[in-house]
């Protein structure tokens, strides 16, 4: 058993059909037995990415229900959630002082942080985004990225 915590961009590998997705599917649902750690914020990123999907047209609206239905779901019953509060929004500020973070990949950093102190335990920090597995790499967490398993 492991635990990683896995930001919005290789969250929705799960939902979504894209490289890496089958190596998400590999590790992720629980009958492999792994803790998976997300955001709080992760679910008003997903929302927004089904959306963005939709107006695009790679979506069409009954899929975008359908797996936003699934994605709270399984918030809700199979994911361990780091709740939003202050003293991450404090801690994504200081790493933004330390890393070229954008705000929301600086509060994804900060959740992974509170989740380590929390469940005090070696987590991989699971991102599609190089400059944010960068990041995470300088804080001590092991990290993957989905894309370089096709």
């Amino acid at each position: 058993m492991s635990t990683f915590y896995v930001d919005t961009s290789a969250l929705a590998k799960r939902y979504l059909k894209e490289t890496g997705s089958a190596w998400v599917l590999s590790w992720i649902e629980p009958p492999f037995g792994n803790i998976i750690v997300v955001a709080e914020l992760a679910s008003v990123e997903m929302f927004s990415l089904m959306t963005r999907r939709q107006r695009e047209g790679t979506l069409s609206p009954a899929n975008a229900k359908t797996l936003e239905a699934d994605f709270l779901l399984h918030n809700q019953k199979e994911y361990l959630v780091v709740p939003l509060e202050s003293a991450i929004l404090v801690q994504a500020r200081a790493l933004i002082n330390k890393h070229p973070l954008r705000a929301l990949d600086a509060i994804q950093l900060a959740s992974a942080l509170q989740a380590v102190a929390l469940l005090n335990e070696r987590i991989t920090f699971v991102s599609a985004d190089n400059n944010l597995l960068t990041a995470a790499s300088a804080e001590g967490f092991a990290v993957d990225n989905p894309l370089t398993h096709p």
